[in-house]
């Protein structure tokens, strides 16, 4: 039990971390194409209070930490904060002094957060490299090194996660501005209802179908500095 309770604090804190400069960055974003919404709801911020959930990014994961102990088997972590509000009509549609359109906008405001986890990764990572060439590194899972590796997994996790093209992920606005016109109204209009599907989909396979990309990107962060 103290072993599942510490396994869960180690996994839990990060990941607010995580959660809270990810939704931050969807509201600096934004902020800095011209929508104060985000702001007046107090959510220009990094207070995790303001925007994590206390069942998306505490309750859920939780739960499937115990589900996948008590079931001896991996069961994918699945995570969320509270969604970034914006205002697509207040953006100021223009990038390195030209004009773009409000689907580009909202791209910029989608991807700004599964950036910042990989930021968080690249930072997490140069805090390993230190310890590795002070020779601190000893792969404990609960050591220093042990738990800046573990966040860097967990923030390249979220990006990957966030960059599938699916509703409500991020991906899926990402996404839209490189479809033709037709097929992204069509896209947009079926997106909603396949997001439990989806659900479904990372619950039962996800372990798989996350890890691989997220494996290779952290292989390749790793032999850049290492």
């Amino acid at each position: 039990m103290e072993h599942f309770i510490l396994r869960v604090v180690t996994f839990i804190v990060p990941l607010i971390v995580a959660v809270t400069f990810h939704e931050f960055s969807h509201i600096a974003m934004a902020r800095w194409l011209g929508d104060d919404l985000g702001t007046r709801l107090g959510r220009f911020t990094l207070d995790p209070l303001k925007h994590i959930d206390p069942i998306w990014t505490v309750g859920l994961p939780v739960l499937l930490m115990a589900m996948g102990t008590m079931s001896g088997s991996g069961v994918p972590i699945i995570a969320a904060g509270k969604p970034s509000p914006y205002n697509p009509v207040a953006l100021n549609r223009k990038f390195g002094g030209k004009r773009i359109s409000l689907r580009y906008a909202e791209l910029l405001v989608a991807i700004a957060g599964p950036l910042s986890n990989l930021v968080l990764a690249f930072i997490s990572l140069f805090g390993v490299f230190v310890l590795l060439r002070m020779g601190y590194y000893d792969g404990e899972q609960y050591s220093a090194s042990g738990l800046l590796t573990q966040f860097v997994y967990l923030n390249v996790s979220l990006f990957v996660l966030n960059l599938i093209p699916v509703h409500p992920l991020d991906g899926a606005k990402v996404l839209v501005p490189f479809l033709p016109r037709q097929a992204a109204m069509r896209f947009e209009a079926i997106g909603p209802q396949i997001s439990w599907f989806l659900l479904l989909i990372l619950l039962f396979g996800g372990g798989t179908f996350i890890g691989v990309p997220v494996r290779f990107i952290v292989h390749g962060m790793f032999s850049l500095l290492v």
